[in-house]
């Protein structure tokens, strides 16, 4: 991350974005010496991302800096967003602007850093050694043997099409050089131990993989849409947390674990299954340290990004997952420093855990406001499933808000929970708008005719959690949501709001 607002301010010069020049002293912006008016949102924003050149900043981190408000619309950006883009492609037409501002699917936008330099002084922009005259003789060389090579491809065939690299980092907007880059849906679905002694290590494999496919942007992990996902532990059991019940997706992924030769290593086989014809299409074997087990499963993720031809993001991988999952809860709540992932798991564990008391969720929840004041978008759910459980409704509703901000993870237990919050203030079209929102997102893991089922006044009015028994069969889950003081009165609060049951007709 490089803050060239920042050093331009220290340095006392100017900006260069492509061709147009920023100076930070007058905020203003400028193409040869004539002024651009921005209005002043418009320059926040491009201030944003000069703080924070190359790096992705998230929708609503962006939206909290520039609006100082959670409650802004995400259209509102994507607006802003548009100026700046037309801005400078009408600056430099030949240029791709989502090029230089940059969409990241997951992440947020970034300004595309090695298109962004800085200016000491006026002499700078007309000094051929310097960066910005270079860069347009550099373009000129290129271009001029682009021409070369091209007529000499063509005179040897006109049949072998030009396909340029992918670059992670610039072709975000998923189409770049007419290659098309599409998100895969995948189920994490059974991790099958055929020896005893791998059993230690499950919970730690499932939680590392997990976490690494959840955080890379172009798979889109179809557990987090389970109402599951967020109400089952993390543990040695052959499923994932929210694994049975996705009705849509493109893969699932099944995992055999063995014990290697060695005391120190486990064997993993890898296979992925494609979802409508249950066929295999993907079979991997691997070698799993119990020292470096993170590591080695980024080799899995690694090579299933490479099976489906998806950009590859650099990686350092330095999560120690066994080592934390087994440390008692009171080390997990005083670890230092830990990492998103560690946090996540540890939300996981401390939203089902009935005898954790109030005040040590909220001394946790202050300790990782602190620790990372832009959470990812699970990170943020997770968050919120906290504040619920201990009566925090306003923070609650606004983490759980801002974590649904980029749609990534569309969860009815989230909705129903808005609900619930909408029902607790007293706000009855709040209720019925997360209310129903939560069966729409329950057609995803349940069938569509139980739904449509489920609207009818008789049902909605003697069961309103109806819907919710066909995945709650397990008594720990119906015991863990319903211990909830906040749920335990839901469908008698709701009973106001919701239609009358019909006469019934005399026969």
């Amino acid at each position: 991350m490089a803050d060239m607002l920042a050093q331009a301010k220290a340095r006392q010069c100017t900006i260069a974005i492509d061709e147009l020049v920023y100076d930070p002293a007058s905020r203003q912006l400028s193409k040869n010496a004539q002024e651009i008016e921005l209005e002043p949102r418009s320059i926040e924003l491009l201030e944003v991302f000069l703080q924070q050149t190359g790096t992705p900043i998230a929708a609503e981190d962006i939206i909290s800096r520039v609006w100082q408000s959670n409650y802004i619309s995400k259209n509102v950006l994507t607006n802003r967003i548009s100026t700046l883009r037309a801005i400078f492609k009408e600056s430099s037409p030949e240029l791709d602007a989502t090029k230089l501002l940059v969409t990241y699917p997951k992440k947020g936008y970034y300004l595309n850093a090695t298109r962004v330099t800085l200016i000491d002084s006026a002499a700078d922009l007309i000094a051929p050694s310097k960066p910005v005259q270079s860069k347009i003789m550099i373009h000129l060389v290129y271009m001029g043997l682009l021409m070369i090579a091209g007529f000499f491809i063509y005179q040897q065939s006109q049949k072998l099409p030009i396909i340029a690299p992918v670059n992670p980092l610039t072709a975000t907007t998923r189409q770049d050089a007419h290659i098309t880059i599409a998100v895969v849906e995948l189920v994490l679905n059974r991790i099958h131990v055929t020896n005893s002694a791998a059993s230690p290590y499950v919970t730690a494999i499932k939680t590392a993989l997990l976490s690494q496919l959840v955080a890379y942007p172009y798979i889109n992990v179809l557990n987090q849409d389970d109402p599951t996902y967020f109400l089952s532990p993390l543990n040695d059991s052959e499923y994932w947390p929210g694994d049975g019940n996705t009705l849509f997706s493109d893969y699932k992924l099944n995992l055999r674990l063995d014990k290697a030769p060695t005391s120190d290593q486990l064997t993993a086989r890898v296979e992925l299954v494609y979802h409508s014809s249950e066929k295999q299409t993907y079979r991997g074997e691997y070698i799993l340290s119990t020292g470096s087990l993170d590591q080695d499963i980024q080799k899995i993720t690694d090579d299933l990004i490479d099976y489906f031809k998806l950009p590859v993001i650099a990686s350092a991988n330095t999560e120690q997952t066994h080592t934390f999952i087994n440390q008692t809860l009171a080390q997990q709540l005083d670890a230092d420093n830990p990492s998103m992932f560690q946090a996540n798991y540890l939300a996981r564990r401390l939203l089902l855990d009935p005898e954790l008391k109030s005040d040590q969720i909220q001394t946790w929840l202050n300790r990782i406001d602190k620790l990372f004041p832009f959470p990812s978008e699970e990170t943020e759910i997770w968050l919120g499933l906290l504040d619920f459980r201990i009566g925090n409704h306003k923070r609650a509703r606004e983490r759980l808000l801002k974590g649904h901000f980029n749609n990534q993870i569309d969860n009815a237990f989230i909705y129903l929970v808005l609900s619930n919050i909408a029902l607790k203030d007293d706000k009855p079209e709040l209720f019925r708008y997360y209310y129903l929102k939560s069966l729409v997102s329950l057609s995803l893991v349940v069938p569509s005719k139980t739904v449509f089922e489920q609207l009818s006044r008789e049902k909605l009015t003697s069961q309103c959690l109806g819907v919710w028994g066909v995945l709650f069969q397990d008594k720990a889950l119906t015991a863990d949501i319903h211990s909830w003081a906040m749920f335990a009165n839901y469908c008698d609060t709701a009973a106001p709001y919701l239609p009358k049951a019909s006469a019934k007709r005399s026969q």
